[in-house]
């Protein structure tokens, strides 16, 4: 008669693994999740599918135009140089960005 060997996982772990051997054959595991694990999973692919459908950029609010943070960054840079500020262009154009956003923001 073959032995079984059952081991057993928690629902939120990896699946339970089941071996069997025969007469000193070479175990050959297979896998299966629980009943329940696979819900829970099924349910957090559809709700994680449905939050990123809703999130769209109107929800964000108005954003400034690559063109509007050129142009700021640009007035940034020539202040900053006239002053011996420190900094460098990718600074200017986070600044200038938070700026136009702050601008823009609802009170």
């Amino acid at each position: 008669m073959p032995k079984k060997i059952k081991t057993t996982a928690k629902e939120t772990e990896t699946p339970a693994v089941e071996i069997s051997e025969a007469n000193g054959a070479a175990a050959k595991p297979t896998r299966r999740a629980p009943a329940k694990a696979k819900k829970a999973a099924t349910g957090a692919k559809k709700a994680a599918r449905r939050n990123a459908s809703t999130k769209t950029s109107a929800d964000l609010g108005p954003q400034p135009t690559d063109e509007e943070i050129r142009i700021r960054a640009y007035f940034i840079a020539e202040r900053r140089h006239r002053l011996a500020l420190p900094g460098d262009a990718d600074s200017d154009w986070l600044e200038a960005k938070r700026q136009l956003l702050a601008e823009i923001a609802p009170r």
